[in-house]
């Protein structure tokens, strides 16, 4: 019988197609909850610089196993209604899901996949362990960011803004950095860093391309979340 030759892009996606299920099984039943408890110590170590005011972000853990943040802001002078003293908020609080937590720890197990069903680990075995710890700090970065987002959202929500245009920047902002580009992360990092890898994917494409049949005029293609709670500190 003979035997079955692979070209290398269908090897890469059988070796990448393999390593993803046993790491991605690897990451759900052992390393998920140590990973997120690494996020959550690294982002309320990380959050000092990128939060202004008298307190610092903090996390702690609900009772039903969400990420309860506190999150500190300049002080703001709600609108108050005629008569009415008024009062300023200094920090404002909300939950966030503890799968959504767990999403910015999936690009990790992703990564490792992509770095090991490259050609030549041998010789990038360093990449590896530095796109790991880039990895690392870009998913810190991108939860941070998210809660940001996320703070103004809900301070927009107590002050009753209706501003659409900062409102859709905020929606639009909070859909890449929680749906998009946590799970996009891996393999922008691994493309950049993996020299062999780089080349050989933008090969591969080539006959691809020459030998795709021309696009029919008039063909289109067409193209989650969580309740979170909300308070406010004020004096």
């Amino acid at each position: 019988m003979p035997a079955i030759s692979l070209s290398p892009p269908a090897r890469f996606l059988l070796r990448g197609s393999v390593l993803l299920a046993a790491l991605l099984t690897l990451w759900w039943l052992v390393l998920i909850n140590p990973l997120q408890s690494l996020l959550q110590a690294a982002a309320a170590t990380g959050g000092a610089w990128l939060f202004s005011g008298s307190s610092e972000l903090t996390i702690t853990d609900a009772a039903n196993g969400d990420w309860a943040f506190e999150v500190p802001i300049e002080p703001v002078v709600p609108p108050t209604p005629p008569g009415a003293a008024p009062q300023q908020i200094y920090s404002i609080g909300f939950d966030l899901a503890r799968a959504d937590a767990g999403g910015f720890t999936f690009g990790l197990p992703v990564f490792w996949a992509l770095m090991l069903a490259a050609p030549e680990l041998r010789r990038n075995w360093r990449s590896l362990i530095t796109g790991t710890f880039v990895m690392a700090l870009l998913e810190v970065v991108l939860l941070l960011l998210t809660v940001k987002i996320l703070a103004y959202k809900s301070l927009a929500q107590v002050l009753h803004s209706h501003d659409p245009v900062g409102g859709w920047f905020l929606r639009c902002g909070e859909y890449l950095a929680v749906n998009a580009i946590p799970y996009l992360l891996p393999f922008a990092v691994a493309i950049v860093l993996h020299r062999e890898l780089r080349e050989q994917m933008f090969q591969w494409a080539a006959p691809i391309a020459a030998s795709a049949p021309p696009a029919q005029n008039g063909n289109r293609v067409a193209g989650r979340g969580s309740q979170r709670r909300i308070a406010v500190k004020r004096n």
